[in-house]
């Protein structure tokens, strides 16, 4: 009986896709996928969007952290996933960027003069 497991089925250059690499691999492309989500017609972005975009490009520590875990689950490096969402996805300039969920940017509560 031929064995099954015979080490010339691995090269030892290539690493093994376990299921769990494979599930780690899928977050990181449905995270990509809503970088890519087009904006509401107000011209607004969906939060998916913003999110996925501040993760892939490390834009915090507290990002960089945990894109690393993922990548890291994910058998991917993580500073090239990091090179390549800065370049294409560059920050967004705008005020909202800033501002935490329900609250309003601080030029808007001073009274108009």
């Amino acid at each position: 009986m031929p064995n099954r497991f015979a080490p010339s089925l691995h090269s030892p250059r290539e690493p093994v896709l376990t299921p769990e690499r494979k599930l780690w691999r899928a977050v990181l492309e449905q995270t990509r996928l809503d970088c890519d989500l087009p904006l509401f017609s107000d011209g607004t972005a969906p939060m998916e969007r913003v999110l996925a975009r501040r993760l892939l490009r490390a834009a915090s520590a507290d990002e960089a952290d945990i894109l690393r875990l993922v990548c890291d689950f994910a058998g991917v490096p993580a500073d090239r996933v990091i090179l390549w969402a800065r370049r294409r996805y560059p920050p967004e300039q705008t005020v909202e960027a800033d501002v935490e969920c329900g609250s309003l940017p601080q030029a808007s509560l001073a009274p108009a003069v």
